[in-house]
């Protein structure tokens, strides 16, 4: 049938239809993404609420707001009482590659009276952070300085990597106990900061002669 067989009532009845047709497909795609949004939006609403719901807010603090600053400018002056400290604890050691103090080492061994049979530098493995299971090391962690913990021991806490690292000097010397004494006490004379790390003594199978002293075998490691 063509239109033109149609008569008005039914012409009407066609383009009503054609209208509504149009209407309801541009409503559809025009407002289910509208739908979806709000539906997601919805979900949010309720997230958030269930967060709300099982949040604890702290307890507000017992401290006055005073006394809060009060502490935190103790705080604030003691690490910079520290600061200081280890600026000028910094000033009295000797440079890492410093041959200067050894030579001052080695004179003062021979004015105490001290016969030095080793003087070495003692190396050590370079310290680094190992890697977790977590994580992979970075080049910036190859990079930082390690605080190695108290228990390892000083010879450890100073090796290279650690945030205490200073050069270690190793001497195995012959003397007796008046000459050695003479010897540790005098590293305290030094221009330059020398701290005994380790130090063992054993006694030479050697006899002394009568009305002399005990010879003694030391090995002592010194931190420059």
């Amino acid at each position: 049938m063509k239109i033109k067989q149609l008569n008005n009532k039914e012409k009407g009845m066609a383009i009503a239809i054609i209208i509504i047709l149009l209407l309801g497909g541009y409503g559809y795609l025009r407002f289910q993404p509208l739908m979806s949004e709000v539906d997601s939006l919805e979900r949010q609403k309720q997230a958030t609420l269930n967060r709300i719901s099982t949040m604890e807010i702290p307890d507000e603090p017992q401290e006055k707001i005073d006394e809060i600053i009060a502490a935190l400018d103790d705080q604030e002056k003691a690490q910079e009482a520290i600061e200081d400290n280890a600026a000028r604890i910094e000033m009295q050691l000797a440079p890492v590659d410093s041959q200067e103090l050894r030579v001052r080492i080695s004179e003062l061994a021979r004015d105490s009276g001290i016969r030095i049979r080793v003087n070495e530098v003692l190396r050590q493995e370079p310290v680094r952070i190992a890697p977790s299971n977590n994580r992979r090391t970075t080049a910036a962690d190859a990079d930082k300085e390690m605080n190695v913990p108290v228990e390892a021991g000083w010879i450890k806490r100073l090796a290279p990597g650690s945030m205490f690292h200073r050069p270690l000097q190793r001497l195995e010397i012959d003397g007796d106990y008046p000459s050695l004494r003479r010897f540790i006490h005098g590293l305290d004379d030094l221009p330059y900061q020398v701290t005994v790390v380790r130090m063992n003594i054993e006694k030479l199978d050697i006899s002394p002669l009568r009305g002399m002293s005990q010879l003694l075998k030391t090995e002592i490691v010194l931190a420059l």
